[in-house]
């Protein structure tokens, strides 16, 4: 019986080893094939007009009163 656990438990952790092995070469062939695209410096435009209206909304809600003029990203 303790023959026959102890065989479940590799045959078990060899295959889960076995799949993210797997796993692991398919994404990195995933990376290799569609590389992440360089983010060049963004100037005030077109995503930015999204998260314009979602910060001044916020603090709209937070600070009546308030007009949001800058935002900076913090480095």
């Amino acid at each position: 019986m303790d023959t026959k656990l102890l065989w479940i438990c590799v045959s078990s952790f060899t295959g889960v080893f076995s799949v993210l092995t797997f796993l692991a070469i398919t994404m990195h062939v995933i990376t290799l094939i569609f590389p992440e695209k360089k983010m060049i410096a963004k100037t005030a435009g077109s995503d930015d007009a999204v998260v314009y209206a979602a910060v001044s909304s916020t603090y709209a809600r937070l600070y009546p009163g308030t007009k949001v003029s800058k935002i900076e990203e913090i480095k």
